[in-house]
């Protein structure tokens, strides 16, 4: 019992610095990115470290998690996993509902690609979706200016999402950004559209 304790101390410990040094070390204070020199390989570590603190903290905490959350954790920072059993798409309720803040699970995202995508390239985007954005709809790259789940650019976005079916539809809602995804793999060059190609 003491030693859970101590871990779990010690496990608590690490999580704050970690969290304090990412906020030091990436935190801007209301400053534009012109001023700070902003670097997207550095905040994409400050968010991968925390995300990794965070799963760090949750299994030591003794909190139950999810045989997703633990394939996740055991797999490198590029690529998702792809051993969780998936729900029937055709039963809407073994998915619940699409969250429309926050990450989504890598279940969400697989059914929401399965939808969109041709069966041979689930996979695929599935890994792209978790590249761009790690299964973050209202992720936003500070320096493309791409946003949602498959990080659509500005000057794309109304053209894709109105030929996916879904005009007017904001870049961070996830179905919408996965039409539009699979809508621009098949009608504006393949993967190529995307920078990650998974």
């Amino acid at each position: 019992m003491r030693l859970r304790r101590l871990s779990f101390i010690a496990g608590w410990a690490a999580v704050a610095l970690l969290a304090v040094a990412g906020f030091a070390a990436f935190g801007t204070s209301g400053s534009t990115q012109a001023d700070t020199g902003f670097d997207a390989p550095a905040a994409k570590t400050g968010h991968d470290t925390g995300a990794y603190a965070g799963l760090t903290f949750a299994l030591l905490a003794g909190s139950p998690a999810s045989a997703e959350v633990q394939a996740l954790a055991a797999t490198d920072d590029t690529t998702p996993a792809v051993e969780v059993e998936e729900p029937s798409v055709e039963d809407p309720a073994s998915t619940g509902t699409i969250a429309t803040s926050g990450w989504l699970s890598q279940v969400q995202v697989r059914a929401l690609v399965a939808e969109y995508f041709e069966a041979e390239d689930i996979n695929q985007a599935v890994r792209v979706a978790w590249c761009e954005s790690r299964f973050d709809p209202a992720s936003t790259n500070m320096r493309t200016g791409g946003v949602g789940l498959f990080q659509h650019l500005p000057r794309y976005w109304e053209e894709r999402a109105e030929n996916a079916g879904f005009p007017n539809a904001d870049p961070t809602d996830p179905v919408a950004s996965t039409a539009a995804a699979a809508w621009a793999v098949y009608h504006e060059g393949g993967w190529d559209v995307f920078a990650c190609r998974g």
